[in-house]
C-alpha cells in the first residue's frame, strides 16, 4: 500500500511537471513570437488576438486579419483535437508522449523551418493548433485545473486564494495559492529565460565588433529598442542559435518525465 501511495505521488508530480513545462514553454514561445519577423504578437492568449481581429478588419488589413483567423481557428481545432484524442492509447505513458509531441514538435519546427518556408498565416495556424492542443492535454496540476495558455485566470485565482489563505486564515487554500503562484511564475519565467537567451544571441551578433552587453550595460537600452521596432526586430540583427537551442532543450526535457499508468489525465 505504501509503495502504491508513493508511486501515485510520483505520478501526480509528473503530471504537474508536464503541465508546468507546458506553461513555461508557452511563456517562452510568446516571448519568441513577440520578437520575430514572422509573428510579432503573442500566440497563445486569444483575447488580444480577437481584439486585433476586429481592429484589422475595421482598417482593411486583410493580410493581418488572415493571420488572426489562422491563430483563432488553429487554436479551436487544437482544442477539439485534444478532446477527441486524449484517450487514444491504452498506455498512459504512450498517451503522454503523444500529447507532448503534438504540442512540442510544431513549436520546435517554427524557428527551424516554418518561419522560413511558409506564409505567416500558416505559422499562426500551426502555433495556434499546438497551443490549443496543449490547453486540452495539460490542464491538471495536483488538485487544480489550469489554463496554461495565458496567465489571466491564474493571476485572478492567485489573488483570490491569497486572500482566502492569508487574510481570512483558511489553511485549506494555502496549497491552492502556491499552485497558482507556480503557474504565474512559470509563465513569466519562460519569457525571462527567452529574454536572457536573446541577449546571448544579440551579443553573438556584436562579438565580431568586440562589443558585448550585460544587464547593467548602457547598451541594454539599445538592445531593448531593437526588440520592438518593426524592421529592426532582433532576428534581423542577430542569430537565433541560443534561443532555438534553448527552445529545443526545453521541449525535449519533459519526454524524460512522462508519468506512468498510475494516474490518468482527464
Amino acid at each position: 500500500m505504501l509503495v502504491a501511495d508513493s508511486a501515485d505521488r510520483v505520478a501526480t508530480f509528473k503530471v504537474a511537471f508536464m503541465t508546468g513545462s507546458s506553461i513555461f514553454v508557452m511563456g517562452y514561445i510568446n516571448g519568441f513570437a513577440l520578437n520575430t519577423n514572422d509573428l510579432g504578437t503573442m500566440v497563445t492568449p486569444q483575447t488580444g488576438n480577437v481584439i486585433w481581429m476586429g481592429l484589422n478588419a475595421s482598417m482593411g488589413y486583410w493580410g493581418y486579419l488572415l493571420e488572426n483567423l489562422g491563430l483563432f481557428f488553429g487554436f479551436m481545432i487544437g482544442c477539439i483535437f485534444a478532446l477527441f484524442t486524449q484517450n487514444s492509447f491504452a498506455s498512459k505513458t504512450t498517451q503522454f508522449y503523444y500529447n507532448w509531441s503534438v504540442f512540442a514538435v510544431p513549436v520546435m519546427l517554427y524557428p527551424l523551418i516554418l518561419q522560413y518556408v511558409v506564409p505567416s498565416w500558416v505559422s499562426f495556424t500551426v502555433i495556434g493548433f499546438a497551443s490549443g492542443a496543449a490547453l486540452g492535454f495539460f490542464r491538471k496540476m495536483y488538485h487544480m485545473e489550469i489554463n496554461n495558455a495565458m496567465a489571466t485566470g491564474s493571476v485572478r485565482f492567485l489573488g483570490l486564494h491569497f486572500a482566502g489563505a492569508f487574510l481570512k486564515g483558511n489553511q485549506k487554500e494555502v496549497a491552492t495559492f502556491w499552485v497558482f503562484f507556480a503557474c504565474v511564475f512559470l509563465f513569466a519565467f519562460g519569457a525571462f529565460v527567452y529574454g536572457n537567451l536573446a541577449i546571448v544571441d544579440y551579443n553573438m551578433g556584436l562579438a565580431g565588433n568586440g562589443r558585448l552587453i550585460g544587464l547593467g550595460d548602457p547598451g541594454m537600452r539599445e538592445f531593448r529598442q531593437t526588440l520592438g521596432l518593426g524592421e529592426y526586430r532582433i532576428d534581423i540583427v542577430t542569430s537565433n542559435i541560443a534561443r532555438v537551442t534553448g527552445l529545443a532543450v526545453f521541449c525535449l526535457i519533459p519526454y524524460f518525465f512522462c508519468p506512468k499508468a498510475t494516474v490518468e489525465q482527464k
